[in-house]
């Protein structure tokens, strides 16, 4: 496994003592990566490994549309991972707004990159909708390879610790309600 740069405490370090002062350019940063279009479909097929279930006798595996779509979310923002088992296990007698459910629920349902991503996906034959379902479509040996090729590089890998919480993790009907 390679280690990790050390660019950034480097810098600081030198800098520390200097009487450089830094200055940013705006038009020169990059975008999130959050809004990539390989980074989420990387991050969707990881999710969809990872969580999608045969049904039934047959063994096509499948996975509902809102918990692919939380379940990516929370993947993209291993950060909210507390906040979730915490929705997990919430009654639902919380005051709206003031819980983590209210406030996670809005941002994974606005999540346009997502629909957007998963429209693409759909286009390309890779997944298709069946229902609340989503399951893989003609194309759907891509995901296999992709997830292959993030597993043999050792990509994605805080992605890949927050799908393993995630497993960990009950989401409730409570918390995809609304879909």
């Amino acid at each position: 496994m390679r280690e990790p740069s050390k660019a950034i405490e480097n810098l600081a370090t030198l800098l520390q003592g200097s009487t450089a002062k830094p200055v940013l350019v705006p038009s020169r940063l990059p975008p999130s990566a959050i809004y990539d279009l390989q980074y989420r479909v990387a991050v969707i097929c990881l999710v969809f490994e990872a969580f999608a279930k045969a049904q039934g006798e047959s063994n096509e595996r499948k996975i509902s549309s809102a918990r692919m779509k939380l379940l990516q979310f929370a993947s993209i923002r291993p950060w909210l991972l507390p906040a979730i088992q915490e929705w997990s296990e919430e009654s639902g007698q919380a005051p709206l707004n003031l819980s983590y459910s209210t406030r996670i629920r809005r941002g994974f349902l606005s999540d346009t990159a997502y629909d957007d991503v998963m429209n693409f996906l759909e286009a390309c034959t890779v997944f298709v909708r069946e229902g609340a379902q989503i399951a893989l479509g003609p194309k759907g040996e891509e995901v296999r390879k992709i997830v292959g090729q993030i597993q043999d590089q050792e990509l994605f890998l805080s992605e890949r610790e927050a799908i393993a919480v995630l497993a960990d993790i009950k989401i409730t009907n409570n918390m995809l309600e609304g879909w």
